[in-house]
């Protein structure tokens, strides 16, 4: 513990005692990127008839085991910024019953009443709100992207439903998991939790333009036999050709929703995030952090009015060549004892997200299917998801075997 205005001394006694333990900083992609935005967040329908107190207490549970959902974000340099180890990171609230059903919710309703996060210096980065409802519980769930990315969340997730069902769960990587004792937010001294004002202009700026922007969302339905039949209508049996489902989906939904989401855009990027888990031999597959990159694929709107679908798939699938190549992943990135780092160099060719340009498609069917996870689809599902920016995009969900929902997310209501 540290007390109160000590000195730069102290400060560094204490970073350097704490390092790695109960201290884990962010890599130099996290720290460009996060800090100031706003969360992921999820709402997920728990709709068997358990005691609110079972389900809070699995999430402790579960937090126990992945302890990176117990942070709150402290600066240990100037715009440097880091996770640290507490007992008040996660914060938890259950609201009074809502006289609604889960079919009928209203989006904006929940986030009025729900806790959001935000990623700046003392802030809780992980906060579930429990609402009763008609026909069961929903869980509205805000979580900082400095802690994790939106694979990692999902994984967390199901590991708090196992908990409650019963059921074994993988236990965490010990590739980022803090080894030390957590301490509360009255414990940090002042110098690790500076103002807004006193953060970079940038971060204050990410602050201010996310403040009062509206979103709107609406839904598609694909079933197999549509995603299958747009497949076997390639030009080419090539297997260089062969497109896969994200490809192909993305490719409609694009083609469909372009102008809806970016009506005054003459250029948009198609941006696809890699998990680097399914790439680097070196990264767990449960690793709990971020450990993603993106292919970015630059389209006319001319381009998607003209190209074929596969046309379209085709470029898609060269945009994630490049960030799927482990040769090249390991030579910008590499496992750390405090997790998953980045080269410097990787930011020469970082592209700052642009509101005004990207869509960005996140594919998390292979973590959102209840019943491939077993727990079942009469057990619950995802109601809504935020990547946790305003940028357009698509995000595929599998409610269950044989159909995949997509959510898409735009800063223009739908006609």
């Amino acid at each position: 513990m540290i007390k109160k205005n000590n000195t730069g001394n102290k400060k560094s006694a204490y970073l350097k005692e704490n390092y790695g333990r109960n201290i884990l900083p962010l890599s130099i992609i996290e720290n460009t990127c996060f800090p100031g935005y706003g969360s992921i967040e999820i709402f997920l329908y728990y709709k068997k008839e358990t005691p609110v107190e079972k389900l809070i207490e699995s999430l402790w549970k579960a937090v126990g085991h992945y302890n990176i959902f117990s942070s709150r974000l402290i600066m240990i340099d100037d715009n440097k910024f880091a996770l640290q180890y507490c007992t008040d990171g996660m914060i938890v609230n259950v609201l009074p019953p809502v006289d609604v059903a889960s079919d009928n919710i209203n989006i904006d309703d929940i986030k009025k009443m729900m806790m959001h996060v935000q990623t700046l210096p003392g802030e809780p980065l992980f906060a579930v709100t429990g609402i009763p409802l008609k026909d069961g519980i929903l869980g509205a769930i805000s979580c900082s992207h400095a802690l994790v990315d939106g694979i990692s969340l999902m994984l967390f997730l199901y590991v708090w439903g196992c908990i409650i069902e019963g059921r074994d769960f993988p236990p965490p990587s010990p590739q980022r998991l803090f080894k030390g004792h957590p301490v509360s937010v009255d414990e940090i001294d002042t110098i690790f939790i500076p103002p807004l004002a006193a953060l970079s202009p940038e971060i204050q700026n990410r602050v201010q333009s996310s403040q009062g922007i509206k979103t709107y969302t609406t839904g598609e339905y694909l079933s197999d036999e549509f995603i299958h039949e747009i497949k076997n209508q390639s030009p080419s049996e090539n297997a260089e050709h062969v497109m896969s489902d994200h490809q192909i989906i993305t490719s409609f939904l694009l083609k469909k929703y372009h102008d809806a989401l970016l009506p005054d855009a003459d250029k948009i990027r198609l941006i696809t995030p890699v998990d680097l888990r399914n790439v680097h031999s070196g990264i767990d597959a449960i690793y709990m952090g971020n450990a993603v990159i993106t292919g970015v694929a630059e389209f006319t709107k001319d381009e998607i009015r003209d190209m074929s679908l596969h046309q379209i798939a085709w470029r898609i699938k060269q945009s994630v060549i490049r960030p799927r190549d482990e040769n090249r992943v390991k030579q910008m990135s590499y496992v750390s004892e405090h997790g998953v780092e980045f080269n410097d160099d990787i930011l020469k060719n970082h592209i700052p997200p642009d509101i005004e340009r990207d869509i960005v498609s996140i594919n998390l069917t292979h973590l959102s299917d209840l019943e491939s996870l077993g727990l079942g689809s009469d057990i619950g599902s995802i109601l809504y998801v935020s990547a946790g920016s305003v940028q357009a995009n698509f995000t595929m969900l599998k409610e269950k075997s044989g159909r995949i929902f997509v959510q898409i997310t735009g800063r223009y209501p739908f006609v």
